[in-house]
């Protein structure tokens, strides 16, 4: 009965996902309902018909089970924090929610089953240090700033749709991106209990890495932030000078430590794909692009930054 009412219920909520996509792209100045945009329903589409279609005896039908209850604990996550949103007029919160998208489901289903191994000590342990460090770090760095640019233009937008719609433009489109990137920490939680292998080694060398240059990355940049004398100059120095971004880079390192967890699992090596559409859309497909276009108009020095630096990858060639 339950899972009668989830399917109906996630139906419901993905046609008006897809005809409001399909709506509100007729109307430019909306700027809605690109290519992109309807991958995401179709992902979830083909992901929730392959599991109702499998069996116990299908091939993956476990780590399939599994996959959908953290899509559940993620759409439950989102949804109270999507109805926070309405009460504070602010969708920016997501920014704060979409680390614990990824680690709420993995601790949750882990918790359940209570074994607590080597490995799903080291998976909740990464996992949950990544996700409080970073959504401390953004709800601190936008406290009393109000809403966000991007989300109070979308409020503007959209009108008296925005309410509703945010719930899909925001937080399911992001909430069903993490769910899709956390391929690899779902198969390290299918993976059961697990002694340390070389797996783990390579995971946390991995992280290491990563929340290095996250952290010492944000750390650098506030302090720049306090001791600048003119909102035109540009951070250089330390990490920023061996990577235009060295936080979005660490994010995408921190990623293929989640996939190296994924590896315990015996078929592991498929999620990593997940780590490598994070690394192009951190570093060519939207961020790295996005926010060096803003800061080349926002800030004359940036564009002889760009020549010096480079783009993503440290120690790369600047382009």
């Amino acid at each position: 009965m339950l899972k009668t009412a989830l399917v109906f219920g996630a139906s419901a909520l993905w046609l008006v996902w897809v005809a409001g996509l399909l709506v509100f792209r007729r109307r430019a100045e909306l700027r809605v309902g690109t290519l992109r945009e309807f991958v995401f329903p179709a992902a979830a589409l083909a992901i929730g018909l392959a599991w109702l279609a499998s069996t116990k005896e299908s091939p993956g039908s476990w780590f399939l089970a599994i996959y959908m209850r953290a899509a559940v604990i993620t759409g439950v996550l989102l949804t109270a924090v999507w109805l926070l949103s309405l009460l504070k007029r602010d969708a920016g919160i997501m920014d704060v929610a979409y680390p614990l998208a990824a680690a709420v489901p993995v601790v949750v289903l882990i918790a359940q089953r209570g074994s607590w191994s080597p490995h799903e000590i080291v998976t909740v342990a990464m996992v949950v240090l990544w996700s409080l460090r970073m959504s401390l770090h953004i709800g601190i760095r936008n406290a009393g700033h109000g809403e966000d640019g991007r989300y109070a233009a979308w409020r503007k937008r959209f009108g008296g749709h925005w309410w509703w719609w945010s719930f899909f433009q925001v937080f399911m489109m992001q909430g069903v991106m993490v769910w899709l990137w956390s391929l690899g920490l779902i198969g390290a939680v299918a993976a059961g209990r697990q002694d340390l292998g070389w797996q783990h080694g390579l995971a946390v060398l991995l992280f290491t890495v990563g929340f290095y240059f996250q952290v010492v990355g944000d750390l650098q940049l506030e302090r720049f932030k306090k001791t600048r004398t003119d909102r035109s100059m540009v951070l250089d120095t330390g990490l920023w000078r061996l990577t235009r971004h060295p936080n979005y880079f660490g994010e995408a390192v921190v990623w293929w430590s989640f996939g190296a967890l994924g590896l315990v699992h015996p078929w592991g090596w498929l999620a990593l794909v997940c780590p490598a559409y994070v690394t192009w859309f951190m570093g060519a497909g939207s961020a790295t692009p996005m926010q060096d276009r803003y800061l080349a108009k926002t800030k004359p020095a940036y564009a002889e930054y760009m020549r010096r630096v480079p783009t993503f990858f440290p120690w790369g060639t600047p382009k």
